[in-house]
């Protein structure tokens, strides 16, 4: 729960938009995570239609993947606009 947890926060974080839902998610642990390892997720927007993103977020503990997901977000703020596809965010 807390790696899913960590990837739909920094999805949404990584959109910038005041309100974004999540509307789906693909998800895939790869392996169990320990107390006492440091999980670094990266985020990045893959596409854009309207106001629904997609966005890839992978997890890992050193150099290794533990977690990935595809995370579809819609964007209910009527002003956003993202600044380009391929934005990241750690």
């Amino acid at each position: 729960h807390y790696l899913f947890a960590q990837a739909n926060t920094l999805a949404v974080a990584v959109i910038g938009a005041k309100v974004v839902l999540t509307g789906s998610a693909r998800i895939r642990y790869k392996r169990p995570v320990y107390v006492g390892e440091k999980v670094v997720a990266k985020a990045m927007v893959k596409t854009q239609r309207g106001n629904t993103v997609l966005v890839s977020v992978h997890s890992k503990v050193d150099m290794e993947i533990v977690f990935k997901a595809q995370i579809v977000l819609s964007v209910q703020d009527h002003k956003f606009k993202l600044t380009g596809e391929g934005k990241s965010k750690d």
